[in-house]
């Protein structure tokens, strides 16, 4: 079960990079395949680092290292990395949002 939730977990972040990323004209290797490969290697760090790091430095950690990926992978700069991860997060909310409101379930707990 968890590789089947792991998969699922993937294609979710791979499609919300990818309508993220369809927001930046010069990035490049935006297929499909190349987003969820990108997914796959963001995931790994995030277990890698969580395994030897806690808390808050694990998270900082992790964020960079997924700034760095998408950056390079996707050709684009630091700053439209970090635009490009908030974007996909801000998007993920708003998709969540509605399917909630439509199947009048909670999908995402927001902290405000």
């Amino acid at each position: 079960w968890l590789l089947i939730l792991y998969l699922i977990l993937l294609l979710v972040i791979a499609i919300f990079l990818k309508i993220a990323l369809g927001f930046f004209s010069k990035s490049r290797r935006t297929d499909f395949g190349q987003v969820f490969l990108t997914s796959f290697l963001i995931t790994i760090a995030f277990a890698i680092v969580f395994l030897f790091f806690g808390g808050l430095l694990a998270w900082i950690i992790a964020l960079i290292i997924t700034w760095i990926v998408i950056s390079i992978r996707h050709n684009v700069g630091f700053l439209s990395a970090i635009i490009i991860t908030v974007l996909a997060f801000l998007i993920y909310v708003i998709v969540a949002l509605i399917i909630g409101a439509i199947l009048d379930v909670t999908l995402i707990v927001l902290p405000f």
